[in-house]
């Protein structure tokens, strides 16, 4: 962090700035940790979602008792536009709590999906992954095709065109265990970074709870208020399968990302036939 920036944190935050501890997991923001108690967060690319990220989850802190950031939205001296809330306390959510714990934060969890997804998504002026954004990144991931080995091809082409996204709520769209913390002093769940929070389909939340534990995924959805739970599964199964072709859209080919894709390709076959 530069000394301009600092300075302009200090006075900011009226206190110095003691130690800053940058986060660097992040695809959309640049993070730092500032004295263990404040989160400083600065959008790589221009983007307009901070404003309604800020609208999104105002609204929700009345409807839920997951803790979740309060941020303020300020323009740093070089006319970015950052947020900056405190720090939320906790460890990602993981195998290695207890029982009760993983029941209790099961709990909250579906309780808070329950009302995330039940937000009218025409309030927000969010960005949307409909038919016509999946039909584009499919013709982006083509582009790479020269560069695939021909058992991920195939597998992109199946892939496509069983995908039956939908696109009517509100979601948070990152929704994996780095994101979702657990205070053990207070047996509270708390969710951060709505980043990549759009208007979709209401499945892709529980991708990354899936990816936790199937145990917990039917823990978690046994308190989400929806019918079609087995829907919401399948599409959930569906839409794991894109990760890896985010990461080739967002660095490009390598020997070692064609070769996992293969390997993970392979291994989905396997168990189709």
């Amino acid at each position: 962090m530069d000394k301009m920036t600092a300075a302009w944190l200090e006075g900011h935050l009226h206190e110095p700035i003691r130690q800053v501890r940058a986060v660097h997991t992040g695809w959309d923001h640049d993070v730092c940790i500032l004295n263990d108690s404040w989160v400083f967060r600065v959008p790589k690319k221009a983007i307009t979602v901070n404003r309604e990220e800020e609208k999104l989850l105002k609204n929700l802190q009345s409807k839920t008792n997951i803790v979740l950031p309060t941020f303020t939205i300020c323009t740093t001296p070089d006319g970015n536009e950052a947020m900056l809330y405190p720090y939320i306390s906790g460890d990602p959510i993981s195998l290695n709590m207890s029982d009760v714990a993983l029941k209790i934060a099961a709990s909250q969890l579906g309780a808070f999906l329950t009302n995330l997804h039940q937000l009218e998504a025409a309030s927000y002026s969010l960005p949307k992954r409909d038919r016509l954004y999946y039909d584009a990144l499919y013709e982006k991931i083509r582009s790479f095709y020269p560069d695939l080995p021909a058992v991920v091809i195939e597998h992109t082409e199946r892939l496509f065109a069983e995908l039956q996204p939908v696109c009517t709520a509100v979601v948070h769209g990152d929704l994996r265990s780095a994101h979702i913390l657990w205070e053990k002093s207070t047996s509270q769940v708390g969710i951060i970074d709505f980043s990549d929070m759009h208007v979709g389909d209401p499945a892709i939340d529980f991708v990354g709870i899936s990816q936790i534990s199937s145990d917990f995924l039917n823990q978690v959805l046994s308190k989400y208020d929806v019918a079609n739970k087995e829907e919401i599964c399948q599409r959930a199964d569906q839409l794991a399968k894109l990760g890896l072709y985010y990461e080739l859209l967002e660095y490009g080919p390598s020997c070692k990302l064609a070769a996992e894709m293969e390997r993970q390709f392979v291994r989905c076959n396997t168990y189709r036939v």
